[in-house]
């Protein structure tokens, strides 16, 4: 596994539980407003950890977790995170597993091999190709986008703990829109404002929705 960054213990990242967080290097997706430009673009790779220094903490420090949230970058891209969630399961820790749901047959095999126990899954723009499209800075085949609706589809039907999310941001998605995802979705839907400070792309029509146009989102 390329893991980029490692956060030994958060109390957000998995609510209800003490978990460490692992970053993987490297995305399939240029969305523009990517808060993580040095876990997507190659040009701003750093170096990486090795597997072998986490199972150390995570056996020194094993009393004192719950789980391991996987993140990135796009995890689903390694062909060896099943082994690497194996191996933390094999510990007795819970793994929590966030995609953009672009490699449904790694979600596939992860849920019904009951190797992961929660699983979030990012919605980019609304459920059509050419907004999507847009929302990933055009990085998506019409394969792609149909390798996203599958696996919502499995997610849903997955058995485990889930739930949506759209980072939202001005100039790029509306409040009808992001009400209909909200509708689509229901309790299982979140929404994140959108941070200017670190992006991907610095564009100048992006900008965080204002507290009153917050307020006419139904969530």
């Amino acid at each position: 596994m390329k893991i980029a960054g490692f956060k030994k213990q958060s109390l957000i990242d998995y609510p209800g539980n003490i978990s460490s967080v692992v970053f993987t290097q490297g995305c399939n997706f240029r969305c523009p407003y990517c808060h993580n430009p040095d876990l997507v673009l190659p040009d701003k790779f750093g170096s990486c950890y090795k597997e072998s220094e986490l199972f150390a903490y995570w056996q020194k420090y094993q009393h004192l977790l719950d789980a391991v949230c996987i993140t990135g970058g796009e995890p689903c891209i390694h062909n060896d995170l099943p082994d690497f969630i194996r191996k933390i399961k094999n510990m007795g820790l819970k793994v929590k597993l966030d995609t953009n749901g672009t490699y449904p047959n790694q979600i596939k095999y992860l849920t019904e091999n009951k190797l992961i126990d929660s699983i979030a899954m990012d919605i980019k723009h609304v459920l059509d190709f050419e907004s999507y499209r847009q929302g990933v800075g055009y990085a998506l085949s019409t394969i792609g986008f149909k390798n996203v609706m599958e696996s919502i589809g499995l997610i849903e039907n997955s058995g485990i703990a889930y739930e949506f999310r759209t980072t939202i941001v001005k100039g790029l998605h509306k409040i009808d829109q992001i009400n209909s995802l909200k509708k689509r979705f229901n309790q299982h839907y979140k929404i994140q404002n959108y941070n200017p400070e670190i992006t991907l792309n610095d564009n100048p029509e992006f900008e965080p929705f204002s507290k009153s146009e917050l307020e006419a989102i139904k969530l």
